[in-house]
């Protein structure tokens, strides 16, 4: 939107560039104080931090799919025959029944 009344105010501030000069050292000491006040990360942050390299995600999830296998083999599911198949699912006093709140 065009405005018939422009402020001075605004031909001010377009025209304005600041005079001041940074001292030599100025950048150094920005870094500085940013460093001071960095908190130095615990333990868990380290770890974590650690863990989360690209290298060593994949030994990670490697090592993890690796265990879920030898799990999974050395501790297999228990078959039930039938007939204790065929009661579980049909006894109201099942822990799995329960569970659901079935009378």
């Amino acid at each position: 939107m065009h405005n018939d009344n422009p402020d001075l105010l605004d031909d001010l501030l377009a025209e304005w560039q600041p005079q001041v000069e940074t001292p030599p050292d100025f950048r150094r000491e920005v870094w500085r104080r940013i460093a001071a006040e960095t908190i130095n990360p615990g333990l868990i942050e380290r770890f974590s931090w650690w863990l989360l390299q690209p290298k060593r995600e994949i030994v990670v999830m490697t090592a993890a799919v690796f265990l879920a296998v030898v799990w999974g083999i050395t501790h297999p599911p228990q078959a039930l025959n039938p007939h204790d198949a065929y009661l579980t699912s049909i006894s109201p006093f099942d822990s799995n029944h329960l569970s659901l709140g079935m009378p």
